[in-house]
């Protein structure tokens, strides 16, 4: 089975709103500051927030990875995970350490993204 890598580009509307809250899920709304990683599970994801909650939403990480398109701070670092660089404690190759003692994997192609991200912010 032949897979195509399909690059996200933000739709310049995205950029004129401000981002207070995204839909995440049936009727779930969260601000993008709150939320501290996406962890994918098949077509489920487990939102991790600022105070430590962790959301199930039946929406899958592309899906949300659309949605949070605009917001600059969210970087996709692995296949199944997306994080908020404003809580990055620290990095090094493979993995990433968040806040609340969380961590996840950073895949070898998308290093370069966080190392952009974190440059840039």
């Amino acid at each position: 089975m032949k897979t195509r890598n399909r690059i996200l580009e933000p739709n310049p509307k995205m950029w004129s709103r401000a981002f207070t809250q995204i839909h995440v899920g049936s009727r779930t709304y969260i601000k993008p500051a709150e939320i501290v990683m996406i962890s994918a599970d098949i077509s489920y994801s487990y939102i991790y927030l600022s105070d430590g909650k962790k959301i199930i939403v039946s929406t899958n990480i592309q899906k949300l990875q659309e949605r949070l398109l605009g917001v600059q701070h969210i970087v996709r670092v692995h296949r199944s995970h997306i994080i908020n660089v404003n809580y990055l404690q620290s990095f090094d190759k493979g993995r990433a350490a968040l806040k609340n003692n969380w961590s996840c994997p950073v895949s070898r192609r998308k290093r370069d993204n966080l190392e952009q991200a974190i440059i840039f912010f």
